[in-house]
């Protein structure tokens, strides 16, 4: 039986006609679309169109790869998606027969990119979701003209993808799973490879810009959509995390079902079946929607970085992957941040000595295995250097994700409400510096 952690697997290969074809195509694909109530139809302009081509779609929820693939249903896909994807025991496997790409999220990836530029080359059909991360705040972000190089480079055709209801239905911050309700899906922009040879790599990065810019929320106000969770509001603490009314930073907690509070002016926030918000009595304040409770978060922290002596230091657990899905408790110590860099002090050790690990949590060991995990503890100190970041990886509520100059993996478990203003720190500070 093939090793389902096989790394060896070819990876930018032709989409297996069992597995990407049968098995992903014609059974689990479209399981999970009559689950989450997808209706989406395969277009045919797309089915017509000759390669190469690139798919580009917003990242609204992990669905969205299901979306695109009833759009382009009918002809075989290579997808990127996040390296971390592949982390999970014979799903990487899988998806590498399926043709997908792992990629690592913010740094260079050259065999990523050299995978794409093979399936581009061959005339193939290649879905790309250039954001690189799904949304925070159900809107769309900007990136670099990588994408737009690439298409030049390759003269490949372009069809934007678009979803209406899967930020909703699946929000990145949710720690309840899915909200029930209708995800539709349509291609807003079709360019055959023939015009792209008339354009500049400019132009191309104007024509994705326009094409992906999306705000989920202006489409629930105008559809009403209803989604349903019984824990509606559980997790939007973790990126909300300044009170609207009284400002404090880290006061808001899930109370339950749809509403968060905070914990200390009592300010009650409702989760209203269509995404929206509402406030939960008279005496409470609220923005309409996560979008604009982002931005205004951002404005507070931009205006603490003017300060010099600004930093954030956080107790954290050193977490390290142990090779493709498993990971190790390696070390623990306290990261900081400052305007030039995020700095950890404190244990670590190889991984094969470190504590196995799940979702954070130490597996219980033996003594042996303990003393052999404090006997190779060293103290060390180890820095990033913030400019030289395209991004940072998070789960929110939870850890950071850094990747080394070798590529190697550090995951920082710390105070969950304090994740998501780490991450805006970093990107503000990146922003400041390229103002100047």
């Amino acid at each position: 039986m093939a090793d389902k952690n096989n790394s060896d697997v070819d990876i930018g290969r032709e989409p297996s006609k069992f597995w990407y074809g049968f098995i992903g195509s014609q059974l689990i694909v479209p399981l999970i679309c009559w689950y989450t109530k997808i209706k989406v139809k395969p277009d045919q302009d797309y089915l017509k169109e000759e390669g190469p081509i690139v798919v580009l779609g917003n990242h609204p929820s992990y669905l969205d790869p299901v979306v695109v693939e009833r759009l382009t249903h009918g002809r075989p896909t290579n997808f990127v998606a996040g390296e971390f994807v592949f982390r999970k025991k014979g799903w990487g496997y899988w998806f590498k027969l399926g043709g997908a790409i792992p990629k690592k999220q913010f740094v260079v990836d050259t065999v990523a990119v050299k995978a794409m530029m093979r399936v581009l080359k061959r005339k193939g059909s290649l879905c790309i979701f250039p954001e690189a991360t799904r949304f925070i705040d159900g809107t769309s972000k900007s990136f670099d003209d990588g994408v737009a190089r690439m298409i030049k480079k390759t003269n490949s055709a372009i069809y934007i993808a678009r979803s209406n209801g899967a930020y909703l239905t699946w929000p990145r911050w949710s720690e309840s799973g899915m909200r029930m309700g209708k995800i539709t899906a349509s291609f807003v922009r079709k360019l055959p490879g023939e015009k792209v040879k008339d354009m500049s790599i400019e132009e191309i990065q104007e024509y994705i810009m326009d094409g992906l810019a999306y705000n989920e929320y202006d489409y629930s106000r105008a559809s009403n959509p209803t989604h349903r969770n019984s824990k509606m509001a559980s997790g939007i603490q973790n990126v909300g995390f300044i009170c609207p009314k009284c400002k404090k930073q880290f006061t808001m907690d899930f109370v339950g079902g749809s509403t968060v509070k905070c914990s200390d002016c009592g300010n009650e926030i409702n989760v209203l079946g269509n995404g929206l918000f509402e406030a939960g009595n008279d005496e409470s304040k609220t923005f309409e929607d996560l979008h604009e409770w982002v931005k205004w978060e951002k404005d507070i922290i931009a205006e603490e970085l003017k300060n010099p002596d600004f930093k954030m230091e956080l107790d954290c657990r050193l977490v390290k992957e142990i090779g493709i899905s498993s990971f190790a408790h390696t070390g623990n110590g306290k990261i900081t941040v400052t305007a030039d860099e995020i700095l950890y002090e404190g244990s670590d050790c190889e991984v094969e000595y470190g504590i196995p690990c799940h979702h954070g949590k130490d597996k219980r060991v033996s003594k042996s295995k303990m003393d052999l995990f404090e006997k190779n503890s060293k103290n060390i100190s180890r820095t990033y250097g913030i400019q030289s970041m395209k991004g940072l990886a998070a789960k929110y509520g939870q850890y950071i994700e850094i990747y080394n100059k070798d590529g190697e993996l550090y995951r920082f478990y710390t105070e969950g409400k304090k994740v998501f203003k780490i991450q805006q720190v970093v990107m503000l500070f990146k922003k400041m510096d390229f103002e100047g």
